[in-house]
């Protein structure tokens, strides 16, 4: 039996799909991408199309909350204008070189794998939370750097605006 070639596109398949980072673009999953830079109204077409739940109007009108209908997977997106300036994934598999960036990990595992891999974290300097990694222009906050408990991944942000 075959797998599909998109593996992110449909409800079903988006469960088990894993997100991959591309430092300083955006994040990828088969060939639906969320790109720094990106037009608003093309990634929404892209999204809903992929069989995320259509965004919301929300309290925020410069971001889009994309979500798998069963939740596994949330990625806020903000805007500058009609492009994307923000990427936050808050829920699902974001990998870099297959290292886990935000499930089954946590920020422990993770500063020891990114030491391995010849990349460190320096506090943050351009967000109240979390902690920078200047090679990958990220930022990785845990839940207990939020006001929530443990050492798991509480976010994973990517902006045009990293410093």
């Amino acid at each position: 039996m075959s797998q599909p070639a998109d593996h992110c596109s449909g409800k079903a398949a988006q469960a088990n799909a894993s997100w991959q980072l591309v430092p300083r673009q955006g994040i990828n999953c088969g060939t639906l991408r969320v790109n720094l830079g990106q037009n608003r109204e093309a990634l929404r077409k892209a999204m809903s199309a992929a069989g995320f739940v259509p965004p919301k109007p929300g309290r925020y009108p410069d971001e889009d909350d994309f979500l798998t209908a069963d939740k596994s997977t949330v990625i806020r997106v903000r805007y500058d204008g009609s492009k994307v300036q923000d990427i936050e994934f808050l829920a699902g598999s974001l990998k870099y070189q297959g290292v886990d960036l935000h499930r089954n990990t946590s920020f422990t595992k993770l500063k020891r794998q990114f030491k391995a891999m010849k990349l460190s974290f320096r506090h943050t300097k351009w967000l109240g939370d979390g902690q920078d990694c200047p090679k990958l222009a990220i930022n990785i906050a845990r839940h207990e750097d939020v006001g929530g408990d443990g050492d798991g991944i509480e976010w994973v942000i990517l902006s045009s605006t990293f410093k």
